[in-house]
Formats: structure tokens, sequence, C-alpha cells
């Protein structure tokens, strides 16, 4: 349908001459369109809606302005802050005693594991000053990391998950934040008992 409109566009000479995107519609095509006018990119909104199934289709106005409309006159919305989720609610996993001593912990959650091997990475120094994307791992990431002398930031989670060896139940590991956040809650407690 498209290529045989485009077909008589071209026979009756129907491209603006000034911009060949635009399509000025004769009369046999003004009353099928309804409109003057349409570029070749909305072209295919007009072409729709005479083709089964019906959609309906909104043919006085252009789809750029309906947007605008909807934006509130073209300005950029603001974007929503993103909501960290409390500490904790991911699950613990027991780890192999080779990703343990390296994040100092038998069992921790996924994140807190990416955490506590990026502290080991740094306080070690093992990210390369010439690519910060590349890590150089010491004798005890090498046993995490397959063997390899370095990976890349990218490529160290598919080592460290053969290393998350049993998934536990969240009551198997208690955040340091929780326990911080508790513990703060608990002492305001006592104080308001004192008085």
């Amino acid at each position: 349908i498209v290529k045989g409109l485009w077909d008589y566009i071209k026979a009756h000479n129907l491209q603006n001459p000034d911009d060949k995107r635009e399509i000025l519609l004769d009369d046999r095509m003004k009353s099928v369109f309804g409109v003057d006018r349409f570029n070749m990119f909305s072209m295919n909104k007009y072409i729709g809606a005479h083709i089964h199934p019906y959609k309906p289709v909104d043919l006085t106005t252009t789809s750029a302005s309906k947007k605008r409309k909807e934006d509130g006159g073209g300005e950029k919305k603001a974007k929503k802050p993103k909501v960290k989720g409390k500490p904790g609610q991911q699950a613990p996993y027991r780890l192999s005693s080779e990703l343990a001593a390296v994040v100092g912990k038998p069992i921790l959650p996924r994140p807190q594991v990416t955490q506590a091997l990026w502290a080991y990475i740094r306080r070690n120094n093992l990210q390369n000053p010439e690519d910060k994307r590349e890590i150089l791992c010491d004798d005890a990431l090498r046993a995490v990391m397959g063997g390899e002398s370095k990976v890349t930031m990218f490529t160290m989670n598919k080592y460290i998950t053969p290393h998350m060896l049993e998934k536990l139940d969240k009551s198997a590991y208690t955040h340091e934040e929780a326990e911080k956040e508790e513990s703060a809650e608990e002492d305001s407690g006592d104080e308001a008992e004192e008085e």
C-alpha cells in the first residue's frame, strides 16, 4: 500500500519542492485523508486509519503536538528519585572458602558480596591505573576469579556466582546497617524508660 501510494505521489509530483519530506495532497488524496498535507513520517498513521482492523486515529492533530500536550508543553519531566531498598532484603548465600577469605564473612547477600569485593580491590590497590575497568588479581582474588590474572569489572560477576554455594533463609544474616538501626531504636527506648 505504501509503495503504491509513493508511486502515485511521484507520478503526480505531490512532494513539496522545498521539503521533499512533505506531501502536498491533491483533491483525490484530500478526500481520502481529510488533510491538505502530511509528512512522510506521519503518512503511515493516515494510511492505518483506512486498513482493517480500523484503529481509531485522530487525523486532525499531528503526533508531535499530541506528545507535547501530554508532556506539558514539551518540557522535560523531572526524573523520579530512585528508591533504594532497605539493606538486608536480599537472601544471603553461603560463600565458598575462597570468596569468604576475600570478603571476610562466610554468609552474605549478593549486593554485600559485590560491595565487599570492591572494598578489597580498592584496599589492595588492584585496579589497573591505566584502565580502571580492569582488575589485576592477587593470589586470593585469583582463586575466586577462576585463576585469571586480570578480569574486567563487567566479567567479575560470572566468576563470583559459582562461589555462592547455597541460598539461605533471610534469618541467617542480619545486615550491619539494620543492626545499627535496631540498636539505635533500643537505645532511644532505654533512654525513654529511664526518664
